[in-house]
């Protein structure tokens, strides 16, 4: 296995300095995720996007595009209606919502949406109460994302359902500490049942989930969580390992690594860009000791050879906008 396939990374910011670039080259990793911080133009961004596509092992390109709160693309694209707002107006507010931000990677050369959300909003829920939610039951997550991912689909931009088993019962947010979910997460993952698909990846919460009979480790350094992933998923992926919620479970090298052991394939570090090479190099030392771990990187590399590999519909930036500016004017957010 060349490269490290398993890592979805952050860059620093608007272009590749010539030791970034240099590091990425050796590093290879499978994925690279955008921000705030990496967005100020149209130009800029395909600029970017662009040289970070023709790194070797020819990663994916990803960004938080879920409309409301979650949009990494306002500097460039303007507001969106939250989940939560266009869940009133039905399926076809849902879909529009997709085509706007498929319409939008696509035009920045962005071929992976981490979107949509498919936790079942619960009576405590923190995720609800920020609007990122599409309902309060199973089937009307199901619809509605299932109609948000039709149209974001349909550029050729993969999405990410989010976050497995489902945080919607989470009264806390796990960027900050661990959530405790309750029974309802017996219901509530069907939601990801109902949408999983080849093309589609599923990202795993970091959350303990006793009511799945894991009251130990969070689910995504969970064998026994991970393994009820719907098999249909194309690709697992473990949450950013920077977040607080794990903060008790050693270091960035040891959240990594036994968020792969516990079967996912790809693990996000987004923001702590010191430590890539090092997260890289741990994992590395570990693989060549350890069997199990060796045969959860080849298994992780084939995975991920298969994700994402399509290619973007040719969209202009000016149709972008035009989408996002109707999305805004038939439903909010003008």
């Amino acid at each position: 296995m060349s490269g490290h396939p398993w890592l979805v990374c952050g860059v620093a910011g608007l272009q590749l300095s010539p030791e970034e670039r240099a590091l990425l080259q050796a590093l290879q990793p499978g994925g690279m995720i955008l921000f705030a911080r990496n967005l100020q133009s149209p130009a800029q961004a395909q600029d970017l996007v662009a040289s970070l596509r023709e790194l070797p092992g020819s990663p994916y390109v990803a960004v938080d595009l879920e409309g409301g709160r979650v949009n990494r693309l306002r500097a460039l694209l303007g507001e969106l209606p939250s989940p939560q707002e266009l869940s009133r107006h039905g399926e076809e507010a849902a879909r529009a919502l997709g085509e706007a931000c498929g319409a939008a990677c696509a035009a920045l050369g962005i071929n992976v949406d981490l979107a949509p959300v498919v936790d079942v909003a619960g009576e405590a829920s923190f995720l609800a109460e920020e609007g990122r939610c599409w309902g309060h039951s199973v089937e009307d997550v199901a619809r509605l994302a299932g109609a948000f991912l039709a149209g974001l689909e349909c550029f050729g931009v993969a999405g990410c359902l989010k976050h497995f088993p489902g945080l919607g019962s989470g009264p806390v947010d796990s960027h900050r500490e661990l959530p405790v979910l309750g029974d309802e997460v017996k219901l509530h993952r069907e939601a990801f049942g109902k949408l999983a698909s080849p093309e589609r990846a599923v990202m795993v919460a970091h959350a303990l989930a006793p009511g799945l009979g894991e009251a130990v480790a969070p689910a995504s350094l969970s064998r026994k969580i991970v393994s009820l992933v719907p098999r249909e998923a194309g690709l697992i992926m473990a949450d950013d390992v920077e977040m607080g919620a794990l903060a008790a479970w050693g270091s960035l090298e040891e959240r990594a690594t036994a968020a792969l052991m516990a079967g996912c394939h790809q693990v996000l570090l987004c923001n702590a860009l010191e430590a890539r090479q090092a997260v890289a190099d741990y994992v590395d030392f570990w693989a060549e000791k350890d069997p199990a771990l060796a045969a959860a990187l080849e298994r992780a590399s084939f995975r991920v050879s298969r994700f994402a590999r399509g290619t973007v519909s040719p969209v202009s930036w000016a149709e972008a906008q035009e989408r996002a500016a109707e999305v805004r004017q038939r439903w909010g957010k003008a």
